[in-house]
């Protein structure tokens, strides 16, 4: 059986992360398993500490730091990175640190990883904790990808598989723009689905803003699909424009140009080459020792 690792970004939660690790160290000893931890820590400053008496089952702790605060997409993308350039066997979770994954589910997504190889298994969250306005405006989120992708995305950062799968999880960099649709176009993805949590402590930091930065980030990375999508929709509006000479069709059709045009701008701004120089965004690399 392949060592358990556990990937998971933080920013300024040290106390969430340590709560959460207690659990996992908790999970995977019920299945009398043994795993390795890889912090990725996301330029916090907050002084870094693990309360390592809680620890009973895991054989390695790692805490890669970065030199700048790159958010949660690019340090997954850094961590998956550094996991590749160790070329050692894992099976592999990745769980945001503030609580909102649900730690019990992990050992029924380290099972299936192991059954499907060639999968990577994603929780798809369900009673989502949020108000009634953004469990809408996500939901639409989700339905204006599958429109224009074919792609049903309901699922974040939670997610198992094996060590085996990362080559073509990072084969073309769109890992660095967003996670969730990256697997989404580059690997077999089986999903599993699990309630969302409660935050352990503080409040959610998603907000509107971030929900449409995000969107932005996971239609970009299917930008190619985006395109094709676009110019059958285009096609069509402008057939049935011709047929009836509705000029509010012009709306739609502007729109389509300016959603490809947004996803071009998008790539280039955050600029997915730079994820071939990660090393440049590492500050430091340290084992805790346990």
């Amino acid at each position: 059986m392949k060592k358990y690792l556990f990937l998971l970004p933080v920013y300024n939660d040290w106390k969430s992360l340590n709560l959460l690790l207690s659990k996992i160290d908790k999970e995977i000893g019920e299945k009398s398993n043994k795993a390795d931890i890889l912090v990725v820590n996301d330029n916090s400053s907050e002084e870094i500490y693990f309360d390592i008496k809680l620890f009973k089952n895991f054989q390695n702790l790692k805490v890669i730091t970065l030199n700048k605060n790159l958010g949660s997409q690019k340090s997954i993308a850094i961590g998956l990175k550094y996991l590749f350039s160790e070329k050692k066997d894992y099976l592999i979770t990745i769980l945001d640190a503030d609580g909102e994954d649900d730690p019990s589910k992990i050992n029924e997504m380290i099972e299936n990883a192991q059954k499907f190889k060639n999968f990577v298994i994603a929780s798809s969250r369900t009673n989502r904790k949020e108000n009634l306005l953004f469990k809408i405006l996500y939901f639409f989120h989700k339905v204006f990808t599958f429109l224009f992708s074919a792609k049903w995305i309901s699922f974040g950062n939670f997610s198992s598989f094996d060590s085996e799968n990362l080559k073509e999880i990072l084969k073309n960099n769109n890992v660095w723009l967003a996670y969730s649709s990256s697997i989404a176009l580059n690997s077999n993805v089986k999903k599993l689905y699990a309630k969302r949590k409660q935050r352990y402590f503080g409040e959610s930091k998603v907000n509107f803003a971030s929900l449409a930065l995000h969107s932005m980030r996971v239609i970009s990375v299917l930008y190619l699909r985006v395109m094709i999508f676009s110019i059958i929709y285009f096609l069509a509006l402008f057939l049935i424009y011709l047929s009836y000479n509705n000029i509010y069709l012009i709306v739609p059709m502007f729109g389509l140009v300016i959603l490809n045009i947004s996803n071009l701008l998008v790539r280039k701004l955050i600029n997915i080459e730079n994820l071939n120089f990660w090393k440049n965004n590492i500050k430091e690399i340290k084992n805790i020792s346990l």
